[in-house]
């Protein structure tokens, strides 16, 4: 895999793409406590992939709150962004819409082999060919929606390391470490939070190497359900202005 981004400024927007596409309000949310369970019989490596196998085959919507929140370390700043997300996979194609309303309106769409950004505010739109990356994109966006247990390990390292609780639900935390020395150099590990109810991520959290962090947090997802075409379509207001990086 490389990251071979020709636009610098894409560059930049394409890393928070890639350590999540575009941010648990305050700080990173762990189990209650603070503390892990050692795995349960039901929940080892073999069964939680077996389990996620299984998911993967029947995966084609998602649609749920986020909330993403990027941390960095050094000066302890955590910057949140809240809204929705619609995550659209058939006939092999791919297509989400990130639409954010907290703190500022803006929304992310991902579509045919671009990522296309829309700001009422300044009502500008900038488009960025994904060209070679798409394939690199659809690894990280939404890592763990609709993905094997089988692919997983082709290109991490997993581990499970206990079970805890978000909101009162009880999920599997796996940590995965990038296989590709290229990827490792972008990304330190990966952790999932997964429900084994549906074996599909209900936290997500991209460490750097620099320590800084991107956590998303997914709540009320709705699965397999089918999702109105408007959601994946920008809502303008007027004239808009399209920017092509």
């Amino acid at each position: 895999m490389r990251f071979g981004f020709k636009n610098k400024r894409f560059a930049g927007f394409a890393c928070l793409v890639l350590l999540l596409a575009a941010a648990v309000p305050g700080r990173a949310q762990t189990a209650a406590g603070g503390e892990s369970k050692t795995p349960s019989g039901a929940n080892t490596l073999a069964s939680v992939l077996a389990g996620m196998d299984r998911a993967a085959a029947q995966f084609n919507s998602v649609a749920a709150d986020l909330e993403y929140t990027k941390v960095t370390v050094i000066v302890d700043d955590h910057s949140t962004e809240r809204g929705k997300i619609f995550f659209e996979k058939t006939k092999g194609k791919l297509r989400v819409m990130l639409a954010f309303q907290q703190p500022s309106e803006k929304y992310v769409l991902f579509s045919g082999g671009k990522v296309s950004i829309y700001r009422p505010k300044i009502a500008e739109i900038e488009e960025y060919s994904l060209a070679n990356n798409q394939g690199l994109l659809e690894q990280f966006l939404l890592l763990g929606f609709g993905t094997s247990g089988t692919e997983l390990q082709k290109s991490y390292t997993v581990a499970v390391k206990g079970e805890e609780t978000l909101d009162g639900e009880q999920v599997v935390h796996l940590e995965l470490v990038p296989k590709d020395g290229k990827v490792a150099a972008r990304l330190q590990r990966i952790e999932l939070w997964l429900s084994p109810k549906s074996w599909q991520p209900v936290q997500q959290k991209f460490v750097e190497p620099s320590k800084d962090y991107l956590i998303a947090r997914y709540r009320g997802a709705q699965q397999n359900g089918k999702i109105d075409a408007k959601k994946f379509q920008f809502p303008f207001r007027g004239r808009v202005r399209v920017v092509k990086r």
